[in-house]
């Protein structure tokens, strides 16, 4: 918890430097307002996905549910402005690679139809097990 208060010139300092901004791509837009929710309709609605997939892509559900409660309902009341912005990107930092993966997973299904891609399958996995991680952190657990 961070009680300092923070002005807006190292609001703007903080946004201006940030070197991670993402243009989130226009598939994630809709149909919902949601990211989390965009990626996961994306993923479990394509001819491509397995078990596998299905199973993380719920939890990634589930943890962006979760961290989205909490982030309403604890964190604006307790974080100082700068701690908000942060958090508030939180979803688009965790689910960029993932969406990365998914895209790599999504274009070797497509080059090399009868392979089973073994390698994108583990890089999307490990993308949305690291995504698992960082809404658990984020909130403290």
């Amino acid at each position: 918890m961070t009680d300092e208060p923070i002005d807006d010139e190292e609001l703007l300092a903080w946004i201006e430097n940030d070197s991670d901004n993402w243009e989130l791509p226009d598939e994630l837009r809709a149909p919902s307002n949601g990211i989390v929710e965009n990626f996961s309709i994306i993923v479990l609605s394509s001819r491509f996905t397995s078990s596998v997939i299905n199973r993380a892509v719920g939890r990634l559900i589930i943890d962006g549910a979760e961290f989205s409660s909490w982030f309403l309902e604890e964190a604006k009341g307790r974080e100082n402005s700068l701690r908000l912005l942060q958090l508030s990107e939180t979803s688009m930092r965790l689910l960029r690679p993932c969406w990365e993966g998914w895209k790599a997973y999504e274009r070797a299904h497509e080059e090399r139809p009868a392979d089973f891609p073994t390698v994108e399958v583990q890089n999307l996995l490990a993308a949305m097990d690291a995504a698992h991680e960082g809404f658990r952190t984020s909130r403290g657990l």
